[in-house]
Order: structure tokens, then C-alpha cells, then sequence
């Protein structure tokens, strides 16, 4: 997809049932970064504060702590590489649909450019971003879905601030293995099919093309079904009970790194 107008075009996904993909038979968040829209619900994180020291080069993550970057204008262009002369394939508006700032994980960097992973299929897509156009910071949260026994781990550091069960993919539609990041934190109904908060990850399935005719995204969020907490019965999706869904969008920032292993 080519770069496109930074205006916000009047497309939007105003019904949480129709944006998240990995969750259940009508969850859908769409990606389309350049065509979406801002909805009423405000997130209840905020982009980590902007650190006083910028090294040059960035690996992905320092010891417990991850880098991100985040927009402090309108939005981001992302560039194929980190020439002044290149053409920008992507344009990430900030605030995203959901009112919240543009994150980006940052996985490496120049003098004058950072890379980023992108929001966009296929997992693992990164770009280059002007330094000019974000404000660096650091995270020391972390988390990790390992589903091999249905489990998600967060950390803050070295301290383990939330640990449980989770309900993941089924195997016609596994969620998806890889590293990603929270890009949205959106309340939601406590006792609906996401549970009280849907945090919006930056990954996609990698079994389904479509959903509803939308990117098939994925999402860690909380459920009311909590007696499935423990299988592998969503279309991608981590499901978690409320009550710690609802200690994750209260704590962790924005950019925060999820790792999914086997």
C-alpha cells in the first residue's frame, strides 16, 4: 500500500464486534492504518515518558528494557530503508482509531532513522521512521503467551505482575507465533465476548486471509466464557479472565513487547 493522504478518511469501525479477527466468530481490528478512524473509546494507557538518553544504535530490546518510539505529530510515514531519497510506503496517523498515541517497537536504528516493527501483514514487517517525526522511550514490561501450555506471563522487569492461564488459538487457526507489541488498549464491555479490555496487538493470523471481508488481527483481551480459559478454542486470539485483563491495561504502556512461542 502506498503512501496516501494524512487526512482520515470517513471509513470507521465503530462496532468492537466487527474489529477483532483472532477472538471469536465476529472479532475484528482492522490495520489498514491509512484508512481508518478514530472512535469514541479512549485507551487507558499511555505512551511510556521519552527517555533523556538516545543512543544511535538501538538493538531490540537492552537487558529489561525495550525501546519504542512514538509519533509526536499527525503521524508516521514509514520508509523500505533509511535514505533521505526514499519513498514512503506507509502513512500511521496519530491517534489511532481508538484516541490513543502511535506506537512503533523499535528494533534497530541510524544517525537519523529508526527501524520499527510495523502493525501490518505479514508479522514480522519493520520500517524506517525519521527520528524527527517520534519521541524515543524505554519500557521494562514484557510478555510472553507460551503455547505449548496455554499460558501468558508479564513482567515488569524481573517481577512477574500478572501469570495465568489463557485460551489461545484453535489449531485450524492457531494464534500466531512471532514477536509483536501492544498497539491499542480499548475498554470494553465486561461482559461481552472480549471481556473488560482488548489490548490490540500488532499481529495478524496467519491462517485466515480475511474476516468479515477485514485484516484478521489479534488481540490479548479479557472473556466471559472464563470456563474455556485453558484450551485452544478462538480464531487467534489470548484470552484472559477479566479481572487480570484489567490489570494489564491499567499498567502496562503502550509498545510493550509480546512474544509468542511454541
Amino acid at each position: 500500500m502506498r503512501l496516501r493522504d494524512r487526512g482520515r478518511s470517513p471509513l470507521i469501525f465503530a462496532a468492537l464486534a466487527l474489529m477483532l479477527a483472532g477472538c471469536g466468530a465476529s472479532e475484528q481490528l482492522a490495520v489498514q492504518e491509512d484508512r481508518i478512524a478514530s472512535t469514541t473509546t479512549p485507551p487507558t494507557t499511555v505512551a511510556p515518558k521519552p527517555s533523556t538518553t538516545i543512543p544511535e544504535e538501538l538493538p531490540w530490546s537492552l537487558g529489561d528494557e525495550t525501546w519504542v518510539a512514538t509519533a509526536v505529530g499527525d503521524g508516521v510515514p514509514t520508509l523500505p530503508e533509511p535514505l533521505s531519497t526514499a519513498t514512503a510506503d506507509w502513512f500511521f496517523p496519530s491517534p489511532t482509531q481508538f484516541d490513543g498515541p502511535r506506537v512503533f517497537l523499535v528494533v534497530g536504528a541510524t544517525e537519523d532513522y529508526i527501524e520499527v516493527s510495523l502493525p501490518i501483514r505479514p508479522n514480522g514487517s519493520t520500517g524506517w521512521v525519521s527520528r524527527d517525526d517520534v519521541e524515543l522511550s524505554v519500557v521494562t514490561h514484557r510478555a510472553e503467551v507460551d503455547l505449548s501450555d496455554d499460558s501468558l506471563t508479564v513482567w515488569d522487569g524481573d517481577e512477574i505482575i500478572v501469570q495465568t492461564k489463557a485460551a489461545t488459538g484453535k489449531p485450524e487457526t492457531p494464534t500466531p507465533v512471532g514477536e509483536f507489541f501492544i498497539r491499542d488498549v480499548i475498554e470494553s464491555n465486561p461482559n461481552g465476548a472480549y471481556g473488560s479490555f482488548i489490548l490490540g496487538l500488532s499481529g495478524f493470523s496467519e491462517t485466515l486471509d480475511s474476516f468479515a471481508g477485514k485484516e484478521p488481527a489479534i488481540a490479548i483481551h479479557g472473556t466471559n466464557s472464563p470456563d474455556l480459559i485453558g484450551q485452544e478454542v478462538s480464531n487467534g486470539c489470548v484470552r484472559i479472565p477479566n479481572e487480570l485483563v484489567e490489570i494489564l491495561a491499567g499498567t502496562v504502556p503502550l509498545g510493550t513487547p509480546v512474544t509468542v512461542v511454541a
